[in-house]
């Protein structure tokens, strides 16, 4: 049987909102000739785009954004699962951002993308260095946690999942990273090595891990940041 490698991309592929520095471009496109590589990303296209060049993303068999409700296949839309929010979703985020402590705030802090709404207390316009800072004090005091838990408790039909250092990935149940699994199984049918760097249970890669477990058809790979995946090429 061959093999399918997917990787999360945001912090496992390259640090958060930078690029890959030119060493790591020639090692995964070296890497990846002769393999099946799939992206899956939270992001969208524009996003990855600013995050890898064009020598990798287009190596891709393919890509899936916006947490797997978006495929690109050699620059065709394969599928696209829209979504629109609920009002009162959304009126809950904003109250939620109102009343949150934490005070350095940026703007942008609700994103809709296909299929899903990404939203940060800190705002996505935080440069590096705030989003660290919104990064360790949320490790305190969980207000990502928090707050994911309660959007689904409130809203049944919804998931909420953390993603990144300062997001809530926010999409309707099953609509989530396990597309990209479930798709490549029933379509290639290749065993499946996934590479993510929030698989713990509530992070955005959690429900694909579970998929590859449920159905005993592959491997997975949770890593820390980028480096410990180009230190995981050579034993995959």
């Amino acid at each position: 049987m061959h093999t399918s490698y997917l990787f999360d991309v945001d912090g496992t592929l390259t640090p958060p909102r930078q690029r890959m520095t030119e060493n790591s471009i020639w090692e995964f496109v070296s890497w990846s000739n002769d393999r099946s590589v799939f992206l899956v990303t939270g992001s969208d296209m524009g996003k990855l785009n600013e995050q890898l060049p064009s020598s990798v993303v287009q190596r891709m068999a393919g890509i899936f954004t916006s947490m797997g409700n978006q495929l690109t296949i050699n620059g065709t839309l394969v599928y696209n699962n829209d979504w629109e929010p609920p009002t009162e979703l959304l009126k809950a985020l904003v109250s939620w951002r109102m009343n949150s402590p934490y005070a350095n705030k940026r703007d942008n802090f609700i994103e809709h993308r296909v299929g899903m709404v990404n939203f940060s207390v800190a705002g996505r316009n935080s440069n590096t260095e705030e989003r660290k800072s919104y990064y360790d004090w949320d490790r305190f005091h969980k207000e990502r946690k928090s707050i994911a838990e309660e959007i689904q408790i409130r809203f049944p039909k919804i998931e909420a999942k953390l993603g990144g250092q300062i997001s809530i990935d926010i999409q309707p149940k099953g609509k989530n990273k396990a597309l990209a699994s479930q798709w490549v199984r029933e379509n290639i049918g290749d065993r499946i090595i996934f590479v993510g760097d929030r698989c713990e249970e509530g992070g955005n890669d959690y429900d694909i891990v579970q998929d590859i477990i449920k159905h005993r058809d592959g491997e997975y790979y949770p890593v820390k940041n980028f480096l410990e995946t180009f230190q995981l090429l050579p034993t995959i």
